[in-house]
């Protein structure tokens, strides 16, 4: 099993149904957080109070609606009043604004997991932001969306939305003074636009009466899996160095165990600020007596050579460089001389050649080693080879780029530069551009250069209530944003979502349409853009406060979801194809945009 289906696995069958505000819905977000922090992010749960269903608000409007047609043949205008302002409250409440919804108990506990992935600024540097998105909520299970019903879902929930603002227009209609003589038969026929709304009232009845919660394996453990997948293909693991967090103390006596004090050398302990440490000078376990100050000088200058001077506790220490051996007052200085030694492959000798003496002692250096297999050889010249008269033959510079130089492994050997104009305006742009690709030619630009948020929300079955507070809480940062939802994605075709929402039509982000068109062409994934007339995704409420979103949604081959909110929506019903083209889909759009 691939780590995609373990994840919808551990969702829908380790922890089970997860209604809103449930403690099985929190049990889910700690094992998204437990993902999270796992790889490395910086995660924070945002917490958050919401209702437990919508379904009870949306039984009151159609139960108004109802009676307001009814009290319509005593008391026409009191009736209209109220028919309309309950089609004006549930249309804001299914443009995911306000509404009964919001107000209506019961009420509980929710939150959001965010995680957020980013890379260091250079200076002057601004990122782009993308969020990634999806609930991991299992929805109520409904008749609405059972097998023999589902396949009319959106002509009865478009009937059950204009017939609740057709209602008001019939009671008018019986209101004015000039349809008197046509009652009571206006009357019978607002009875009878209203007597549809009936149906979606048992319904949502029944659904919170007698209906459990579904497993969610498909909606949405799957659009998790693709979150967590994405993530792992995008950020890299946290490495594990196995340093201390804190300095530790270490005294002379183990510095010197772990040979790295140089010889002659003296340990001096500096005042140290860390979390942890006390400031101040740090003792080593056993006192090192002060070694005597030496001063190594040349005869020529007139100084003593070799004298050794005491330093005092009055006298100021002069330091001239690194510890220097000792030197015997009476040593004279070595004459020149140059010692042979062994020859190497070019035929040169190798000679050690004394360094003028400094005030910090005598050194000797090594004439430095030229690499193996010879210059001639490396510079493809014998010999014979004369300098001077393949200079004469050449000329001139100028006759330098005639021909091409070769090339081997090491690459060109020879050539010119070829004509460079530093007069031009973009030639240094141009250059340092280009000086840039070559150092960071194995950084993959399109991702390092991105924040990526991840963004698992809570109580979306209950009306996108965990999106509606990230929204509110992150409205400044999310402005600039790209946010992608991921939804439903655990069967059937993937597609990118053009156009959603239950009441005006919504169109997706520009941007990220045209970079899936771009995903899907280059990476050859089965993946096209589609409208989505059902409920409302995370993305319904971004949308509907202008910020950039767009949702990724799988489809059977009827155009509809699979097992979209009813008993069948397990495990055994969730491809891992799908997930898989979902998961490349998602990351293209992340390098793209």
């Amino acid at each position: 099993m691939t780590q995609l289906l373990t994840h919808v696995q551990e969702l829908a069958e380790g922890i089970g149904p997860r209604p809103a505000t449930t403690d099985a819905e929190a049990q889910a977000a700690d094992y998204i957080q437990h993902q999270f922090e796992a790889r490395g992010l910086e995660t924070e749960r945002q917490e958050f109070d919401c209702p437990r269903t919508y379904g009870w608000a949306y039984v009151l409007y159609h139960a108004l609606t109802i009676g307001s047609a009814v009290l319509a043949g005593w008391f026409a205008w009191p009736a209209f009043v109220i028919a309309v302002i309950v089609a004006v409250v549930m249309f804001f409440d299914l443009s995911t604004r306000w509404g009964l919804s919001g107000w209506l108990p019961p009420k509980g506990p929710s939150q959001n997991v965010i995680a957020r992935h980013t890379p260091k600024l250079r200076r002057g540097e601004r990122l782009k932001r993308v969020v990634i998105v999806a609930h991991y909520d299992s929805a109520r299970a409904s008749l609405a969306f059972s097998p023999g019903l589902v396949k009319n879902f959106s002509v009865t929930f478009g009937l059950m939305k204009w017939l609740t603002v057709l209602v008001p227009v019939a009671i008018l209609v019986t209101a004015l003074p000039w349809t008197q003589e046509l009652r009571p038969w206006t009357w019978y026929a607002t009875l009878a636009v209203s007597a549809y709304l009936v149906v979606p009232l048992l319904i949502n009845v029944h659904r919170e009466l007698f209906m459990a919660s579904t497993d969610g394996a498909n909606d949405n453990a799957s659009g998790v899996a693709v979150m967590l997948e994405v993530m792992t293909r995008i950020v890299p693991e946290p490495e594990d160095t196995g340093r201390p967090t804190e300095p530790i103390r270490r005294s002379a006596e183990a510095a010197e165990e772990a040979d790295v004090v140089l010889e002659d050398a003296l340990l001096s302990y500096t005042p140290l600020e860390a979390p942890g440490v006390p400031a101040g000078p740090l003792e080593p376990a056993e006192p090192v007596a002060p070694a005597p100050a030496r001063m190594d000088t040349f005869d020529d200058l007139g100084w003593e050579t070799g004298a050794a001077a005491s330093v005092g506790p009055e006298q100021e220490r002069i330091d001239f460089g690194a510890p220097a051996s000792p030197v015997s007052p009476a040593a004279e200085p070595e004459p020149y001389h140059e010692e042979p030694l062994a020859s190497d492959d070019f035929g040169f000798t190798e000679t050690e050649r004394p360094r003028r003496r400094g005030l910090g002692g005598l050194f000797r250096r090594k004439q430095r080693e030229e690499p193996a297999g010879g210059a001639d050889e490396w510079l493809g010249v014998d010999d014979g080879f004369d300098v001077r008269q393949e200079g004469r033959k050449l000329g001139s510079w100028n006759n330098l780029g005639d021909e091409e130089p070769e090339e081997d492994e090491w690459g060109r050997k020879g050539g010119a530069a070829g004509p460079v104009d530093f007069e031009d305006p973009d030639f240094a742009s141009e250059e340092a551009a280009r000086i840039r690709r070559r150092v960071t030619q194995g950084i993959d630009r399109e991702l390092a250069e991105k924040e990526i948020w991840f963004v698992a929300t809570g109580a979306e079955e209950a009306g996108t209530w965990g999106m509606r507070a990230f929204i509110a809480e992150y409205a400044d940062e999310l402005a600039e944003s790209l946010i992608i939802n991921i939804d439903n994605v655990g069967a059937g075709s993937v597609y990118w979502i053009t156009e959603e929402g239950m009441i005006r039509r919504l169109h997706c982000d520009r941007r990220l349409a045209s970079a899936a068109r771009r995903v899907a062409r280059e990476a050859e994934l089965p993946v096209k853009g589609r409208p989505y007339r059902g409920l409302s995704t995370d993305a319904t409420p971004a949308l509907a406060r202008g910020l950039r979103a767009m949702s990724v949604m799988a489809f059977d081959i009827n155009g509809r979801l699979p097992n979209w909110h009813w008993r069948t929506d397990t495990v055994e019903n969730v491809q891992e194809r799908t997930l898989e083209v979902a998961a490349d889909l998602v990351t293209g759009l992340i390098r793209e945009v």
